[in-house]
């Protein structure tokens, strides 16, 4: 069974809080990824592969053989990976209500669709809003954005700008997500969320199994820079869809690798939930982080979180901005959700690095999910 890790304070006075599971090392997932995601994404417009650049000086800092960073700063022309997700997504719903079959094409589906408009709803922070708005209005549908009062207006613009309607919701994203599916049902509508709940599982699952993609094109690209597969792979959690996909894909294998998932300590869902062993929800404070500023854990995320990390950690604003700040001094543009897996594996390194089985050897693969805040591309 997990178990929590021993708290002290590291040299710079702050608290340490990592969370470590034994028997994840030799958990195996048994969740298969369609393999025509990959090519379904390779079909859409401005199709490549997001860089995976090396970062040298901090493998020398950590005394670790390569760490590499994943970089989703500008996937399909948008500042983030959540499009993997929403386009796979958007393209299930939209066939199975048309009753295609599941090779149709973009335009056999918008000439299926003839005059029938779509109207889908879904809650953001930012990103997801505006990927799933940009694959609605590719398909001819309408998508109707909740967020936050507190959200900038820059960010409200840019999803506006894809064509959607964005409503305004007081209160914390977990009460957007439930406006969302309230007025969806009130209106006959399609709610589209990446965050699942007991009852609702079909769709936040179709979101997970799109970014199967990042995942395939970082066994790829590893084989190519160093010959093998990650040993470690770092991924922020918000709601955790994006580390579901990263456990059951690199949890699939054999040989497996590890799995170290982070999060602000401002917005801890998961390491509250994994300490009192069950989905537990909790008020969230405002980050920096905010694409990770989430209270629930998906719970079809859950099962394979509990079971398939190795470890989980918590960082400050502070720690995330550190490493922005140090990736930036290497030529690597990542916002503070992506950066925070930089602050996690140097808090994991110094808590100790048997705990994720790194050595000197090893292969450490970082997902850097954003572009930095205020890029031109970005979100806010």
């Amino acid at each position: 069974m997990p178990r929590e890790d021993l708290r002290h304070m590291d040299k710079a006075c702050h608290l340490i809080t990592m969370y470590t599971n034994p028997s994840a090392h030799i958990w195996k997932s048994a969740y298969k990824i369609d393999p025509s995601i990959l090519t379904f994404h390779q079909t859409l417009p401005n199709y490549t592969s997001t860089p995976l650049h090396r970062l040298p000086q901090i493998a020398t800092d950590l005394a670790l053989g390569n760490v590499l960073i994943k970089d989703e700063s500008h996937r399909f022309g948008l500042p983030a990976y959540k499009i993997l997700g929403a386009s796979w997504t958007i393209y299930r719903t939209v066939i199975r209500e048309l009753g295609l079959p599941s090779t149709a094409s973009l335009e056999e589906i918008k000439a299926a669709a003839g005059g029938k408009r779509f109207e889908y709803y879904t809650a953001t922070e930012g990103n997801w809003g505006r990927a799933l708005a940009r694959m609605a209005s590719m398909l001819g549908a309408k998508a109707h954005v909740y967020v936050l009062n507190a959200m900038l207006e820059t960010t409200k613009s840019k999803i506006v700008h894809e064509g959607a309607e964005v409503v305004i919701v007081d209160g914390e994203y977990d009460d957007a997500l439930k406006e969302a599916e309230r007025i969806s049902r009130e209106k006959r509508g399609l709610f589209i969320a990446d965050v699942a709940w007991e009852w609702y599982q079909e769709i936040p699952q179709w979101v997970v199994d799109g970014y199967s993609t990042m995942m395939v094109e970082i066994d790829q690209q590893t084989a190519e820079l160093v010959g093998r597969r990650p040993d470690l792979v770092v991924c922020p959690v918000g709601a955790g869809s994006l580390a579901e996909a990263v456990v059951i894909h690199f949890k699939h294998v054999v040989p497996s690798s590890a799995v170290l998932t982070v999060e602000p300590v401002t917005a801890a869902c998961l390491m509250t939930s994994l300490e009192a062993g069950k989905i537990a929800s909790i008020s969230t404070k405002d980050t920096s982080m905010c694409g990770l500023n989430c209270g629930t854990v998906s719970f079809t995320a859950w099962p394979s979180l509990r079971d398939g990390i190795d470890a989980h950690i918590t960082v400050t604003d502070e720690e995330a901005k550190v490493a922005e700040e140090t990736l930036k001094e290497m030529g690597i543009l990542i916002g503070p959700c992506g950066a925070a897996t930089l602050a996690g594996l140097t808090k994991a390194c110094k808590e100790g690095k048997d705990e994720v089985y790194l050595n000197r050897d090893s292969v450490v693969v970082l997902i850097g999910t954003e572009a930095p805040r205020g890029a031109a591309l970005d979100m806010a």
